[in-house]
């Protein structure tokens, strides 16, 4: 829950552990819904060795259709989870949960696996994941855009908004821009 940040944007050095947290919670959810998904992916910057980031798993559960969704939310929301709607972003559903537990805060989405969105999320890990140099100045600059931004994750994310559109345009060009989710 975002509840265990208390409001401050922190990034920190990459954490191995992250993704033993992320098996966790993804055991967690196929226990809930591995009948109605095709995946869940771990995405963002936590997913990246090496890369820094704010302490938060972005999540991504992956469904074959949108007939798929509403299985989903309605086991999600049996158990505590509330749907946030699209929050402005087409081809992703966050969810948010509602109780504590035991597992690190994190994001969590709901996408088809052929959701813009959801291909972003991937193309744009399996580029950092390739491209040493841009994980670098890519923590760089979530550490400075933290201490500069340390209560407004909306100032943090504008300050990233330039070097993401770069890194897309980058990964296009280099064949890392997923077309189909594999």
């Amino acid at each position: 829950m975002d509840s265990k940040l208390k409001g401050k944007v922190t990034c920190v050095n990459y954490d191995p552990h992250w993704t033993e947290e992320f098996k966790k919670v993804k055991i967690y959810l196929q226990s809930l819904i591995k009948d109605h998904i095709v995946e869940i992916e771990h995405v963002g910057s936590t997913s990246v060795v090496g890369c820094a980031a704010k302490p938060i798993l972005d999540i991504d559960i992956v469904i074959a259709c949108s007939a798929d969704f509403e299985p989903v939310k309605k086991i999600l929301e049996s158990v505590g989870y509330v749907h946030m709607g699209d929050q402005g972003i087409v081809g992703r559903e966050v969810f948010k949960r509602t109780f504590e537990d035991e597992f690190m805060a994190y994001h969590l989405y709901c996408c088809t696996q052929d959701s813009p969105e959801l291909l972003r999320h991937l193309s744009l890990r399996n580029y950092l994941m390739n491209h040493p140099d841009e994980v670098i100045h890519y923590s760089d600059l979530k550490k400075e855009l933290a201490q500069r931004f340390p209560t407004s994750i909306d100032d943090y994310i504008n300050g990233k908004d330039s070097f993401v559109r770069q890194m897309l345009e980058n990964l296009a060009k280099a064949g890392y821009l997923l077309e189909t989710y594999q």
